[in-house]
């Protein structure tokens, strides 16, 4: 049966919030005294490509891939003929916009897009993305979720003000696993104690756990292999087994499985995901065993 989904709508308004403002969808206090609204803020900053989407259209976050180019969702990148990326505290102007030509209110399904900005970045390091190649699931894998979301816990649900923060959760499952998009992959939101596990999921809480809220759409999930960290998702929807779930423990986190969108990110793009280390090497390999074949 299919969950009850929602695409994350961000604000609609402008929405002003204190430089003190909660950390969302995090641990409630009571459930791990030592977790921290401040733990949240600091691990977002680790990734200060990404940034706050504003703008016709829904505004959201999204992640810079190049000093011009952005990823995002695409019901943020859709009618975004004007607006600005905000990132490194500089507003930049967007020139335009692509969606996904699949991408359809109706689900998630292709929930992608690119935004064009006028000028380039300077001083920020792009996200890289990765090719895992048909040997490496990303599922099992912990995440890294960043974004422009709403405040909350895992008690109260989410909650204003909106905040820049990062959760960590392991990615789970396949979309399709719970009758949702093939294209996403979903990491459910675990209470410490394990009593709000999804089917099919990890059961234990990881050190920063937490769910999207409104506004993380676009931002990005990334995962660290051999100690490099890469962009593997972008912040598409969330959802629950009931109705009115509000990014309480037991909700569910979907993303853009990007694994299965390098093709047209390259298409519109000229960007390339680099291969997995170990399937470099196996390439390389085979490279020099048929340079000594020909010898």
């Amino acid at each position: 049966m299919a969950l009850p989904l929602r695409i994350p709508p961000p604000a609609l308004g402008i929405f002003l919030f204190a430089a003190g403002a909660q950390a969302s969808t995090i641990i409630a206090p009571t459930d791990d005294p030592l977790v921290t609204e401040q733990m949240y803020r600091d691990e977002a900053a680790l990734y200060p490509m990404v940034g706050k989407v504003t703008g016709s259209g829904f505004s959201g976050s999204g992640v810079l891939i190049s000093d011009r180019w952005v990823l995002t969702a695409g019901h943020v990148s859709l009618s975004k003929v004007n607006g600005t990326f905000r990132v490194g505290g500089v507003d930049h102007t967007i020139q335009s916009s692509i969606t996904h030509p699949d991408f359809s209110f109706s689900g998630p399904s292709y929930d992608l897009g690119l935004l064009y900005l006028s000028t380039s970045v300077a001083g920020l390091e792009a996200a890289t993305m990765i090719d895992f190649g048909p040997s490496t699931s990303i599922l099992g894998m912990d995440a890294v979720w960043v974004g422009y979301g709403l405040g909350g816990n895992g008690l109260t649900g989410a909650q204003s003000p909106f905040d820049f923060r990062a959760f960590t959760n392991v990615i789970d499952v396949s979309g399709s696993a719970y009758g949702l998009s093939p294209n996403s992959f979903v990491a459910d939101f675990d209470k410490p104690d394990g009593s709000t596990n999804a089917p099919l999921s990890n059961p234990a809480a990881t050190r920063l756990e937490g769910n999207l809220t409104s506004g993380d759409s676009g931002g990005g999930v990334f995962v660290t292999v051999n100690g490099q960290t890469y962009l593997a998702g972008i912040n598409s929807y969330t959802g629950g087994f009931v109705p009115g779930t509000n990014s309480k423990y037991g909700s569910l986190s979907g993303a853009a499985n990007l694994e299965l969108f390098h093709a047209w990110i390259f298409s519109q793009t000229g960007i390339a995901p680099i291969p997995e280390p170990a399937t470099w090497w196996i390439g390389c390999l085979a490279s020099l065993l048929c340079l000594r074949r020909r010898r």
